[in-house]
């Protein structure tokens, strides 16, 4: 088991960017990012191995134009069942429960420049915020 304790930091072992392609912004994504729905955001889905190499967890951010410095960030914690996208990449079965963190780093006006979601499989972490 891990702890995760800060949810912004760099992950310090092997990563694997699975999905670096542009969408568009759904109403949820919008109103964290605090743009319009429907824009063009810049994505990324990175895969977080363990020092095993096994997977640890999955972090998909968004953000609108290039990427910002921030100062600051909010974590809301919640759980959701996995889909089958990252049932797969985590090695677990669809609908399995996962912790999702949604994480959104500010600038130094407590603007949106960012926002992700973490996705921990329960079974290998434990959260202390």
């Amino acid at each position: 088991m891990r702890t995760l304790i800060r949810p912004d930091t760099d992950w310090p072992h092997q990563t694997e960017i699975t999905d670096s392609s542009p969408c568009r912004a759904t109403d949820e994504l919008a109103d964290r990012l605090g743009v319009r729905p429907g824009v063009t955001l810049q994505h990324e889905t990175v895969e977080c191995m363990d020092p095993g190499g096994r997977s640890a967890m999955l972090v998909s951010s968004w953000w609108h134009g290039r990427r910002r410095s921030h100062s600051s960030h909010v974590v809301e914690l919640g759980v959701i069942a996995v889909d089958a996208d990252q049932a797969h990449a985590l090695g677990l079965t669809v609908d399995t429960s996962a912790y999702r963190l949604v994480r959104t780093r500010l600038n130094a006006e407590r603007q949106a420049v960012e926002t992700a979601d973490l996705i921990l499989p329960m079974d290998r972490w434990t959260i202390r915020l």
